[in-house]
């Protein structure tokens, strides 16, 4: 029955359909539209005057009309229809077509001629940058070769024969001198008066490399160091063709040693007899990191066989560098290194062959208040410096200690760290090394006995270093006697330090021998102050013509953009004037040395600013739209969050100089409350795991690695800080999971396994991304990839 239905049904429709669409209804429509394209064509070319749409709709209407001058309402409203649409579709062509044709080129011309203003401005950007480095590293030339000891050096016998160096890496002054020190024996060793101490004054860049550079060479480093002390390549950073005295040392045919931080085997390759490097790239391993250099202390103070024993120990950086010199494992550390020093001079005390040894203990840097240093500020350029041995019990230097600073970070007398080299040549009998840019120590001439050696040792100090004002200034300085110079009123500090220099020898050939020492010193001082004035200078000597030109090239790459940036700031006339008034401000506040240094809070006040801006403008919108009251309560409350995570971000970690030490979220909140800790790494993970499911396929290999990554992750993040601080695992279900973890796979081949399975990941998100791009899909993988780097980081 229900078949029949359906059957007479289509039968009814087909019927209908041929009756009103397919048979005559059709027939007479296709004949009036085969009628009209006859008079169009027909019809001449339409004039400007007008559209063409309108004539040949109005026409077409016309002769639709005269054709077929009865019709139906349905076909009627269907061609008055039709022709509507001709008209609103002829008329909008024809409007495109009334647009110049030069005016689309001109078009066309000005977004490829944008594009190559882009492409050349950053091609000037490096170029400006070349340009300006070559006038920011300032050339310093080296004198070539090994100084030698000329005739009449050869008299002036030396007090010690062997020189133990012991290096704390960030020792800062006081870290030693100070009441809160940890160096109790070293502390009595200053009082006994066999050790002398000195602050030893670092110039900028306080980082390894340069002031391992200043120490054994006497030279002031540059800025370029501070490149070469992150990428150390064997060619840049090798001191092996340079006049040190480890270098003078080895031509004299003795033996050296050295244990610990391995940038002494980067400077010096072959140098060594014996060495052991420890590397620094666990920052937060205290203890082997020191361990690896003292168990070989007790082995080398028996041995007769070396001239110099090197010890550089990391430990106490370290600590610096996670938890800052206030550290709670900062005095135990300090013991530790005491501990060394009272190892080493009981040695001196009790073997024969080290009756007549040199003990120098010092800092190649000292730290700021947050535990870090590269910079100026006082805490870094201020490392201490002692000189120890039971022979200078002589001079009779008992000094009081633990005292209080003089200044900021300033104990006892202060003196350049480039001093060492000479005074370390002059001890030993050894030439001073041919670009020494330092001065004997005078403390340390009455260890000679004859006034004669004393000025000697002056006098070579002083050619030495006029030899090298020379090489440096060959037009300005000559050591020959002065001709046409005046004298009475130097017009520079080279023509003072070579009028100096000649009334020194003035005074060799007129004063006799009894008086010659208390008055020619005076003078040789003065001389060797001056020219290491003159010769540190120079490292600040910069091109200004090509630091200007470097500039010029930086700005016009600037103003390339400058039309393109222009019309993308038009969209939003205040957001371009809130930009342009940014740029301007940072670039004005870079010229003030505190704005450098606390940068970060001219940021804070921008980011406020920005939220201020977004609020204004908010209102503004609210008000000319008359949304009503809740969104301005929406935009109160969006505007109080930005706010106050702005603030907590703030406090979340102290940056900079002077707040650096202040307390924060990060140090104060955590050691405290370490569950809240661990609960927003725990989320933070699996936030990461969560995203990378997001963006893989739905193959079970993919998505396993998405679990075991972000895994593998935290636990080797709990495995660090067993390590680093336990005291943030101590007494939670945590520490029992790391008691159960292997104890055989070091951090070290955990992080590898981390890092392995990050390349991994990284490898499928490349692979992932490319098949996206073909299939049209996104993919969020290698963005979920930074985050995991970002957290291991933190």
């Amino acid at each position: 029955m229900a078949k029949s239905v359906r059957a007479s049904v289509s039968k009814r429709n087909r019927a209908n359909l041929r009756k009103n669409v397919f048979g005559p209804v059709a027939d007479a429509r296709t004949e009036r539209l085969a009628a009209k394209l006859q008079e169009l064509a027909s019809q001449p070319r339409p004039s400007q005057e007008k559209p063409t749409g309108e004539q040949s709709s109005e026409k077409a209407g016309e002769d639709a009309n005269g054709a077929n001058p009865v019709m139906n309402e349905d076909e009627m409203e269907l061609d008055a229809k039709a022709s509507k649409n001709r008209v609103q579709k002829a008329g909008r062509v024809q409007k495109r077509n009334r647009k110049p044709r030069n005016s689309m080129v001109s078009g066309r011309m000005a977004i490829l001629s944008g594009h190559w203003a882009v492409l050349l401005a950053n091609l000037l950007v490096p170029v400006g940058i070349l340009v300006f480095s070559t006038g920011f590293f300032p050339y310093k030339p080296l004198l070539p070769g090994l100084a030698i000891l000329e005739d009449i050096d050869q008299d002036v016998p030396p007090v010690f024969d062997k020189v133990i160096f012991m290096v704390v890496d960030a020792l800062r002054s006081d870290f030693v001198y100070s009441h809160e020190s940890g160096f109790q024996f070293t502390q009595s060793l200053i009082r006994d008066g066999t050790a002398i101490p000195f602050t030893a004054r670092a110039s900028s860049p306080t980082v390894t490399m340069p002031r391992l550079k200043a120490i054994t060479t006497g030279s002031v480093p540059s800025f370029l160091d501070v490149i070469l002390n992150i990428a150390e390549s064997d060619t840049s950073s090798t001191l092996a063709y340079q006049d040190t005295w480890l270098a003078q040392l080895k031509a004299r045919g003795d033996r050296l040693v050295m244990y610990g931080d391995d940038t002494w085997l980067k400077l010096f390759p072959g140098m060594f007899d014996r060495a052991d490097g420890t590397t620094s790239f666990f920052v937060s391993d205290f203890i082997e990191v020191d361990q690896n250099v003292t168990r070989h202390v007790a082995f080398e103070l028996s041995q007769p066989d070396w001239s110099a024993f090197i010890m550089h120990y990391l430990g106490l950086d370290h600590i610096g560098h996670k938890a800052g010199p206030k550290s709670p494992f900062m005095p135990a550390k300090h013991r530790e290194m005491d501990d060394v020093v009272n190892e080493v001079y009981s040695a001196l005390q009790q073997e024969p062959h080290l009756n007549s040894t040199l003990f120098i203990l010092c800092g190649d840097h000292g730290m700021n208040e947050a535990g870090n240093h590269g910079g100026s500020s006082a805490g870094e350029t201020s490392p201490a410096l002692l000189f120890i041995s039971p022979k200078l019990e002589q001079l009779g230097t008992q000094l009081q200690s633990p005292i209080g600073q003089n200044g900021d970070f300033e104990y006892y007398r202060t003196v350049e760290q480039v001093d060492i080299t000479p005074t370390l040549a002059g001890l030993l009998g050894l030439p001073i090394s041919r670009n020494s840019l330092g001065i004997f120590i005078p403390e340390f001439l009455n260890m000679w006995d004859s006034d004669g050696q004393k000025l000697k040792i002056l006098h070579r100090n002083a050619r030495q270093l006029l030899t090298t004002v020379e090489a440096t200034f060959p037009g300005s300085f000559s050591s020959e006697n002065p001709t046409g110079l005046d004298c009475e009123v130097p017009a520079s500090d080279i023509a003072r330090a070579q009028c100096l220099w000649s009334r020194v020898h003035e005074l060799f050939r007129e004063t006799n021998k009894e008086m010659a020492f208390r008055t020619i010193s005076p003078a040789l001082h003065e001389v060797l102050g001056i020219a290491q004035n003159v010769m540190s200078s120079t490292a600040s000597n910069y091109d200004v013509s090509r630091l200007g030109l470097g500039l010029l090239i930086t700005t016009a790459a600037a103003l390339l953009v400058l039309p393109t940036v222009s019309h993308q700031c038009a969209r939003s006339y205040h957001a371009g004037l809130f930009l342009a008034l940014m740029v301007i401000g940072y670039g004005a506040m870079m010229f003030a040395s505190s704005y450098v240094e606390e940068e970060q809070q001219f940021w804070y006040w921008i980011c406020s600013g920005w939220i201020f801006y977004l609020h204004i403008k908010s209102g503004a919108y609210k008000s000319s739209s008359h949304h009503g009251t809740g969104l301005f309560h929406r935009t109160n409350a969006a505007t109080l969050g930005l706010l106050m995570a702005q603030r907590i971000l703030r406090r979340w970690n102290q940056t900079g100089q002077k707040f650096a030490a202040e307390p924060d979220i990060a140090h104060t909140l955590f050691s405290r409350k370490p569950a809240v800790m661990w609960a927003l790494v725990a989320l933070t993970y699996m936030d990461s795991g969560y995203h990378f499911l997001q963006g893989l396929p739905a193959a079970v290999l993919p998505r396993l690695g998405a679990f075991v990554l972000p895994a593998l992750a935290l636990v080797f993040k709990m495995n660090f800080v067993a390590n680093d601080s336990p005291e943030l695992l101590a007494d939670s279900i945590l520490s029992r999971l790391m008691e159960a973890w292997p104890k055989d796979l070091s951090l070290v081949w955990q992080a590898r396994l981390v890092f392995a399975c990050l390349t991994c990941c990284s490898l499928v998100a490349i692979f992932n991304r490319g098949n996206s791009k073909i299939t049209g899909g996104k993919s969020e993988f290698a963005f979920e990839l930074a985050d995991v780097h970002i957290d291991l980081a933190c």
